[in-house]
């Protein structure tokens, strides 16, 4: 069984253990020596690592995607844990280990977000974005997936249950905003909010170690979620097409910015504003997991926190799960569709 997780390494520790190899990489230095570049990880984070002897057995033993147990010493490079790989074998069949250790998972209960997110599919009165929604929320098979898939391969919500954590909390923003904002079609936005990564269910494996597939590389999931909204509404008698284009440029300009991938720019209000939105969960996310995850380091400060390009302030930060989302009051819709669950409970 795995007894040592990647955030209980310290720097000047050894280590003899199972983890899974997320990246190997074969490269060689400006000596044209060659070695091990790595990237491994468990259910609590990832940890970089390197190899400099015996590169082509390691190599072998090493295979992305597998578990390996690994002798090594934990150092730093560059104000960072790295893992200096002594010796590494593959996962023997006589091995005992739970998988659930090498899986990283939301720290809430997906089926009650997933109920969460039932009960905001409820806020859509329109008949076409109603039967549009539920021709993927309610399918069996579409349920459990999104249930236990990941929203991203490393910056935000990047774990088993990470894709139905971000969509409810971007949803159920989205029904907030709508009070305040009330010229906004609420329908329609949040239609846009629940369906905007649906792509993501093809373009990452969401298998042990989450990656990019041929197809997600190949088309992305902007034009993937386009592509099933198109026939999912293809299969809704008389779904009108200026509906279908909207929730289409939604996902398709959720990113905001051709340089950040969107094919067009956010274009109605309803497009802007949940692109604003995504971006906010997104962003907020790393944020509070840096902050969390560094509580008891020394300084005032975090790391520079990768893709937002600062480092960030931890004083007065409450606690709780690293990256977890705080619970602000339910919506009222909630409490109506969703009778069962506590009101602390309610994830933003």
């Amino acid at each position: 069984m795995k007894k040592i997780f990647i955030e209980q390494l310290r720097d000047g520790d050894t280590v003899g253990d199972f983890f899974a190899v997320a990246q190997c990489e074969r490269k060689t230095t400006g000596a044209n020596k060659p070695f091990l570049s790595l990237v491994l990880s468990d259910a609590t984070g990832r940890v970089p690592a390197v190899a400099w002897d015996n590169v082509d057995r390691l190599a072998a033993a090493l295979q992305p995607g597998t578990i390996a147990r690994i002798e090594a010493a934990v150092g730093s490079y560059k104000g960072e844990l790295q893992l200096k790989i002594m010796d590494a074998r593959p996962l023997k069949a006589s091995d005992k280990i739970n998988p659930a250790d090498f899986a990283p998972k939301t720290p809430h209960d997906v089926e009650h977000l997933y109920r969460q997110l039932l009960a905001c599919r409820e806020r859509v009165t329109d008949r076409h974005l109603r039967a549009l929604l539920d021709a993927f929320f309610t399918a069996p098979a579409f349920a459990e997936q999104f249930k236990q898939h990941p929203a991203a391969k490393r910056m935000h919500h990047a774990y088993r249950g990470g894709l139905l954590e971000h969509t409810l909390s971007v949803a159920q923003v989205c029904l907030r905003i709508c009070e305040h904002y009330t010229f906004l079609n609420r329908d329609v936005l949040v239609t846009g909010a629940l369906l905007h990564d649906i792509g993501k269910l093809a373009e990452l494996s969401g298998e042990l170690v989450n990656d990019y597939t041929t197809h997600g590389q190949l088309v992305g999931h902007l034009s993937i979620g386009c592509e099933m909204v198109a026939k999912a509404a293809a299969a809704i008698p008389g779904f009108p097409d200026i509906l279908k284009w909207q929730v289409q440029h939604m996902i398709l300009s959720h990113h905001g910015q051709y340089e950040f991938g969107a094919p067009v720019l956010p274009s109605t209000l309803e497009a802007l504003t949940l692109h604003y939105l995504d971006m906010l969960d997104a962003h907020v996310f790393q944020a509070r997991a840096a902050v969390d995850a560094e509580q008891k380091e020394p300084g005032d400060f975090t790391k520079r926190v990768y893709g937002l390009e600062r480092a960030f302030y931890k004083a007065g930060m409450p606690g709780g799960a690293a990256g977890g989302p705080v619970a602000p009051a339910p919506l009222e819709a909630e409490l109506d569709v969703v009778k069962d669950v506590p009101a602390q409970a309610t994830l933003l």
